[in-house]
């Protein structure tokens, strides 16, 4: 083994010496050429002729390896080298953000700092699954870092050959160093949180299906969204976050623009006021609007209920991978309840038990409405309301009997 290494190292050497020898002479023979010919002083031809004969193999070495690496992906040879870069672009991160925190002044710094150490957190989860993206990544990485290389010796040949460089000049190499950097320290770490959040995603789907299996065979039954049902429940909040508030809002900006140059007319003016009520209201709803579809949409689509031995659990989570919050509402005294358009409601007393990943707790009892939207199948849902109903008639029994 180390004989191998030995012949390794000596042709390596070889052809660093063969390379410089290369390059020294033709930078001896570029000496013959007049500099005024190329427009430039004795000394910034010098200095070019050095960096070449200093930097010449170094610059032909990174450009090979960018186009071998182009080459290697082309016939599907590429080496793999994504995780390797993972953990060294995630070291790097953390650096970073602790010397961001160690400049921490005030109260929203040390805050920024704790959503930030979440977020790395969440990076090293996301280690535990696949890597998306790895066949990019593992062109990409290496031709970017032999690129910021490649730029960061340009940047020092002309800084010394060209000295001083134009404003222009410098804002151009920093902007494009800048944004090499970024591009290499962000690709990865994007890529790294899309892999962790579907894999995260992903495994607690398949939890969820064995809790589901597991409460079947135990004759619970299961309530769950039907696809279709969610479709039409989600319509009329996307209409109105998409298309109504909207088309307020260009309308009555339309009419206030048409109408601008008449204002002098008390016609005008009286017809401009609700016009600019309404684009107002259009404006000032349209976040309100986008959250309720957001509500609308995550509540339906994590909603699970649980009917067994009379007794009624409502469970549901809310975020994913180190932010997910698992809640389960037991329903222990039921008041009231009842089927609307668009959500089932439930008013009673209830405990509530929580999970995440600083582990599990539990409140109650106490009163609260349950909204449930009606996404159930409608076997499902009359099920639902069947055992509602009886809940409600056992609680009125023994009033009806002490009358009587």
């Amino acid at each position: 083994m180390q004989e191998k290494r030995r012949i390794r190292f000596g042709k390596w050497l070889l052809k660093v010496v063969v390379s410089y020898a290369v390059f020294i002479v033709i930078g001896l023979l570029l000496s013959f050429v007049p500099a005024g010919r190329l427009g430039l002083s004795e000394e910034m031809f010098l200095n070019l002729r050095m960096f070449f004969m200093l930097f010449g193999p170094i610059y032909l070495t990174l450009i090979v390896k960018i186009i071998f690496t182009f080459l290697a992906a082309a016939k599907g040879k590429e080496k793999d080298k994504t995780e390797k870069s993972r953990g060294i672009l995630f070291a790097v991160t953390a650096l970073l953000l602790f010397a961001n925190l160690s400049n921490a002044q005030t109260v929203s710094d040390l805050t920024s700092g704790y959503i930030q150490g979440k977020g790395l957190r969440n990076l090293e989860k996301s280690k535990r699954y696949s890597m998306k993206g790895k066949r990019f990544l593992n062109v990409f990485l290496p031709a970017g870092f032999y690129l910021l290389i490649l730029e960061l010796l340009t940047l020092l040949v002309c800084i010394v050959t060209f000295a001083p460089l134009s404003r222009a000049a410098s804002n151009a190499f920093i902007c494009t160093i800048a944004l090499t950097a970024l591009l290499l320290l962000l690709a990865p770490l994007i890529l790294s949180l899309l892999s962790g959040y579907q894999g995260d995603k992903a495994e607690h789907g398949e939890k969820r299906a064995r809790e589901k299996q597991k409460a079947i065979q135990s004759d619970v039954l299961v309530l769950e969204t039907d696809p279709i049902r969610r479709k039409r429940y989600l319509r009329l909040p996307k209409i109105l976050a998409l298309l109504v508030c909207p088309g307020i809002g260009l309308i009555s900006g339309s009419v206030l623009a048409l109408t601008k140059n008449s204002q002098d007319l008390l016609t005008v003016r009286l017809l401009r006021a609700p016009f600019l009520a309404l684009m107002a209201a259009a404006v000032l709803s349209f976040i309100p609007l986008l959250m309720y579809w957001a509500n609308c949409s995550g509540t339906s689509l994590v909603q699970r209920v649980y009917l067994a031995q009379n007794q009624l659990y409502y469970a549901g989570y809310s975020g994913s991978m180190e932010e997910r919050v698992e809640f389960t509402f037991a329903l222990l005294h039921l008041e009231s309840y009842r089927v609307g358009k668009r959500a089932v409601r439930i008013r009673g007393q209830f405990t509530k038990k929580t999970k995440d990943s600083y582990g599990t707790s539990q409140k109650g009892p106490f009163t609260k409405t349950l909204w449930l939207p009606r996404t159930f199948p409608l076997e499902q849902e009359q099920v639902l309301v069947q055992f509602l109903h009886d809940k409600t008639a056992q609680i009125h029994e023994p009033r009806l009997m002490q009358r009587k």
